[in-house]
């Protein structure tokens, strides 16, 4: 992690192979590799073939038989038949290729982070992503305050709707990485508050404070407020709701297991982030945003209706990942003043683009996943489980957030889920 995970915010070709060269020299440089004992990782790769199969030439009747309204598909798009007799089952082949090199760099992000956190380096790494947080919190602040629909100032944006945020261009997306990225911080600084957990009653209150609050968690704090007072500003309903509900689940899942100092030391530390956050927040806009829920819900039920067509016809190969759009330009039926360029429901795109093979293949790795982490959290007696906690907690975020959003399909966001994933499952040689 030595490199600003946000500034993979795009979604262009060059962004998508740079991305996954990064991730592949990253996993080279430290020697990391799937382990086949491993269920996880077989089914990370399992989850990889399964993404590759649509981008394969097929001889026509086997793609037909496999998908009998690709035909059909392909010809609405292309206003003409497909007279080649290999075909590939996905209607665009470089969006899928584009899918499976961003799935490919985050697993190998993942067992690269995972072979480093194997032998230290862990709190270095959270201190790095801490300090990204803040820093692309800043300007992402400053930047929808002066520069317009311009990124960085210099780089203009051509989409209608809500300005930039940050290096993204949907705020939503910015939330995903905030969302993971804030309950992280909040973790380490629940871990760095335990050590302190003996320190006699007795003390007088100035210097149990100033033994609580030393330096690097004044830092954490502020990176905290800064965080979350940029999710505020960010005005994402789905964003600010998941990581909500998520921390709350997560305070109530740990509690027992803190001691009484640490769980009223990170409740203290958490009431100031949440406290300043709010105090930096425009309350006013807000109020109007949630205001707007509703006309919200229904836009959203409007593009789950209509993609329901979709998951049925193609319902066991889908018409390859990365391929939403382009599917929906035949099959939107509403006005197309705005054209659906994503389902607004990570879940139910996967359905749309992979069908019931990709479905199967991710619920493969989300379920060994949890497996893992259970036993991870479960068995690390150390002060650092709250790390893993804290990094469960936004993994947990983004998949609420999901159900709204798709968030992960951004390279950034996809590459800090696969680091938040590998501090929850890592261990050290021979635990």
């Amino acid at each position: 992690m030595l490199w600003p995970l946000a500034a993979f915010g795009g979604r262009s070709a060059a962004t998508a192979f740079g991305f996954g060269a990064a991730c592949l020299l990253w996993a080279l440089a430290v020697k990391a590799h799937p382990r086949l004992s491993d269920r996880l990782d077989r089914a990370l790769i399992a989850l990889l073939l399964v993404l590759a199969l649509p981008v394969l030439p097929l001889p026509s009747p086997v793609t037909s038989l496999l998908s009998p309204n690709l035909p059909r598909l392909h010809g609405t798009l292309t206003l003409g038949p497909a007279d080649s007799f290999w075909r590939p089952l996905s209607i665009d082949r470089w969006s899928t290729v584009w899918a499976w090199i961003v799935v490919a760099g985050a697993v190998a992000m993942f067992w690269g982070a995972r072979a480093l956190f194997a032998i230290g380096g862990l709190r270095r790494t959270i201190r790095l992503i801490s300090a990204a947080g803040f820093a692309v919190s800043l300007l992402a602040v400053a930047q929808a305050a002066t520069a317009g629909r311009k990124i960085y100032w210099i780089f203009p944006t051509e989409v209608e709707g809500p300005l930039p945020f940050g290096p993204f261009i949907n705020r939503n997306h910015f939330a995903t990485w905030i969302v993971m990225t804030l309950p992280l911080c909040l973790g380490y600084l629940a871990a760095r508050t335990g050590r302190s957990t003996d320190r006699s009653d007795h003390a007088a209150m100035r210097t149990r404070l100033a033994h609580a609050i030393d330096p690097r968690t004044a830092w954490l704090i502020t990176a905290s407020t800064t965080m979350l007072a940029a999710l505020l500003l960010s005005l994402s309903r789905s964003g600010a709701l998941a990581l909500g509900i998520s921390g709350a689940l997560t305070m109530m899942l740990g509690a027992g297991g803190m001691g009484r100092k640490q769980r009223n030391g990170l409740l203290a530390a958490a009431a100031i982030v949440v406290v300043l956050g709010l105090a930096w927040a425009d309350l006013p806009a807000l109020r109007t945003r949630l205001a707007g829920t509703q006309t919200g819900l229904a836009n959203r039920f409007t593009i789950w209706r209509e993609t329901a067509p979709l998951v049925r016809d193609f319902w066991l190969t889908g018409t390859g990942p990365g391929t939403y759009q382009i599917a929906m330009l035949a099959y939107q039926r509403s006005g197309r003043i705005v054209f659906f360029n994503q389902a607004h429901n990570h879940y139910l795109q996967i359905a749309a683009e992979g069908g019931l093979l990709l479905v199967a293949a991710v619920a493969a790795a989300l379920v060994a996943f949890i497996r893992a982490a259970r036993r991870r959290i479960e068995s690390d007696a150390s002060g650092l489980v709250w790390i893993r906690v804290g990094a469960a907690c936004g993994l947990g975020a983004v998949a609420l957030q999901s159900i709204w959003e798709t968030g992960l399909v951004m390279p950034a966001n996809a590459a800090l889920a696969a680091c938040l994933a590998a501090i929850v499952v890592h261990k050290k040689p021979g635990a």
